[in-house]
């Protein structure tokens, strides 16, 4: 089962990344977005990247440079 090891949250709340580590010892990460609608009150993926990466400090860097947002945040 994949596990999330950090959480990057936009100052805005309603985006995030996920830093991620994969069954097979690897890390990845995964973009989303928060939906306000009514009856779907829930995290959306934006889009997941393919990036396989050795540790959760390569997969944040990874993240920096490829989400638009994230790379302006310090």
């Amino acid at each position: 089962m994949d596990v999330v090891v950090k959480t990057i949250l936009h100052p805005n709340n309603k985006r995030r990344v996920l830093i991620v580590a994969l069954e097979n010892g690897s890390y990845s990460f995964s973009e989303e977005k928060w939906s306000d609608e009514p009856l779907e009150k829930a995290w959306l993926p934006v889009g997941r990247f393919v990036s396989i990466c050795d540790s959760a400090e390569t997969a944040e860097r990874e993240a920096r440079g490829r989400v638009r947002w994230l790379a302006d945040l310090v």
